[in-house]
């Protein structure tokens, strides 16, 4: 059935893309005609010798489906049970049936280490069905073994620090959904209050010694650089230590790319020349898209895989008694049943590979920035549209671009500051891999 639907998908992306009366277009005035597979090319080679990455387990367990955010397209209402709110009941964990399950995928993979990603929903509603995991866990002895990460929406964390302090110290990570400052941030999250949230933010940092990373969701009649101000605040405070953006994934077209397109690419100058000033003075900014971009660059990498690793079996999403190559997909696409008693019963349906096969009708192989980007998000291929996924592909060359018009002088300044390849994956790159990695 999964097979079937992946095909399905397919075939219906491939029909409208073939019949897509005009892809969008977006003329840059330097970079030119972005829509061009080789308008930006990554380099073949690089300066340095490639960087040794984090090869952990990373697993993802949903907790509930349950949000108080009311986000403006939220993935799983719109795409991931395409407006079936019904769905969402599914998406609720089991603790002893979820951490079993866990245990079993760790033990499976041999992993020295596994991380694992509390998702949702906004999983600080579910906040004992975490601490209950993690006590299984550390009874069953892999204490040593794994870390912990929470994906929120930061309304309640100040009240999680209040109730639950063991269990958020021992939480490694927090991404916080931020998306800029407060009269933006509330148009799109019209369920959180980002005044509460950066009382959230101060009450962790005092009590524990979390990390935060700001991720911020870009929609159309949103701006990146107020996101950025956001962060260069928070940052400055101590609240939030790393800062990512993605491109929203939606199924319709947009609006007026060219106008959004034209001030994405002034917004990311803007961060450029933030960037560089901070690099004058010796700080290297935690931005970890731009970060990762950089390493790719001055080492000559190609990723060979979906930003994301859905096809090589490395990562996996326990959705409501499921394993999945991604929580966002459809629940259907599953790779597995978890029986009641955490038991995993693999399909094992040659799923993975078809779920990248979409890199062929879209010709990314022939893209100059295919390399760094290694081929669109695999949910907004199968569940969205081809005129938006194409928006997302000049997107991405506009930012691969803008970079390489820098390079060489980005290198000359990282590396009078002492900031190899290596140093800058070792300080905030290395995040990408628990984000969406490609903006």
């Amino acid at each position: 059935m999964a097979q079937t639907l992946v095909d399905q998908l397919l075939s219906k992306f491939e029909t409208c893309l073939a019949t897509l009366p005009r892809g969008p277009k977006f003329w840059h005035p330097r970079l030119k005609d972005l829509a061009l597979p080789e308008a930006v090319k990554m380099p073949e080679e690089g300066l340095f010798p490639p960087v040794e990455k984090e090869e952990d387990l990373l697993l993802h367990l949903t907790v509930t489906g349950r949000c108080n955010a009311r986000c403006e397209g939220c993935i799983n209402t719109n795409l991931t049970c395409q407006g079936r709110e019904e769905v969402l009941q599914l998406f609720e964990a089991d603790p002893l049936r979820d951490a079993r399950a866990l245990a079993q995928l760790i033990s499976r993979e041999g992993k020295p280490r596994a991380t694992i990603a509390f998702y949702g929903g906004e999983p600080l509603l579910a906040l004992s069905k975490m601490q209950s995991i993690v006590e299984m866990l550390d009874e069953w002895g892999l204490s040593e073994r794994v870390r912990y990460m929470v994906y929120t929406n930061g309304q309640f964390l100040k009240r999680a620090v209040s109730e639950a302090k063991e269990f958020v110290s021992r939480v490694w990570l927090f991404s916080v959904s931020i998306d800029g400052r407060p009269e933006q941030h509330h148009r799109f999250r019209k369920g959180t209050d980002l005044f509460l949230i950066r009382e959230g933010l101060s009450a962790l940092k005092e009590e524990t010694g979390a990390r935060v990373l700001q991720w911020s969701t870009l929609r159309e009649g949103q701006s990146l650089w107020d996101c950025v101000e956001e962060f260069l605040s928070l940052h400055e405070k101590g609240l939030a230590d790393f800062f990512f953006w993605h491109l929203a994934e939606a199924e319709d077209s947009f609006e007026d790319f060219e106008g959004f397109a034209s001030r994405y690419g002034k917004d990311l100058e803007k961060l450029l020349d933030v960037y560089e000033d901070h690099l004058s003075r010796g700080v290297l900014l935690p931005i970890v898209p731009l970060n990762e971009l950089l390493v790719f660059w001055f080492t000559g990498e190609v990723r060979g895989h979906s930003a994301c690793g859905v096809e090589l079996a490395t990562n996996f999403d326990l959705v409501g008694g499921r394993v999945l190559a991604c929580a966002d997909l459809p629940a259907e696409l599953t790779l597995g049943e978890v029986s009641a008693s955490g038991e995993i019963s693999w399909r094992g349906n040659g799923l993975l590979e078809r779920l990248v096969a979409y890199r062929g009708v879209l010709g990314c192989e022939r893209c100059g920035v295919y390399p760094y980007c290694g081929g669109r998000c695999p949910v907004q291929v199968l569940t969205g549209s081809p005129a938006r996924t194409l928006a997302y592909c000049i997107l991405t060359r506009l930012f691969v671009g803008l970079v390489a018009e820098r390079a060489p002088r980005l290198q000359e300044a990282l590396l009078s500051q002492g900031f190899t390849p290596e140093k800058i994956y070792r300080h905030s790159a290395f995040l990408a891999r628990y984000t969406d990695v490609i903006p």
